[in-house]
């Protein structure tokens, strides 16, 4: 099984890879979500270890909050704030290119799957009419 920070590192490579600088999402099940729809797009060390289940405020990925708290802790995405329904991903692309040649990628297929999340997460945010971008309702 591979560690939290590992998938965090792959997590923020991938996004950052095909975001062209876009925020992560971190509220509202977006991004659980959209890793849920590209599970199959996925490097299988990153699907094997997510797991998925509908709760009382819909579908969730059980892991995402230990990775996306992981990413904070291992600081390759911006600072938590519970106001805050994004993140910046902070990797550089030269980072996020080594740590996805690490896990057996190429580039491109790194960025065509990143590309695949973003897309995934801005049609859910579509939607859903939420804007990542802005703080949340205090």
């Amino acid at each position: 099984m591979a560690s939290r920070f590992d998938l965090a590192a792959l997590i923020a490579a991938l996004w950052r890879l095909g975001s062209d600088g876009k925020r992560m999402p971190t509220s509202h099940g977006i991004l659980d979500r959209a890793l849920n729809a590209c599970l199959n797009d996925l490097p299988s060390g990153l699907s094997s270890n997510l797991s998925f289940g509908n709760t009382a405020v819909g579908l969730r990925c059980y892991e995402l909050p230990d990775i996306l708290l992981a990413a904070q802790e291992a600081l390759i995405t911006s600072e938590p704030n519970p106001t805050y329904l994004s993140t910046d991903v902070t990797l550089g692309v030269s980072e996020a290119r080594q740590i996805a040649l690490s896990c057996g990628l190429s580039t491109a297929q790194a960025k065509a799957i990143g590309s695949r999340l973003v897309d995934a997460a801005t049609e859910i945010e579509t939607q859903f009419a939420i804007d990542p971008d802005r703080p949340a309702a205090a």
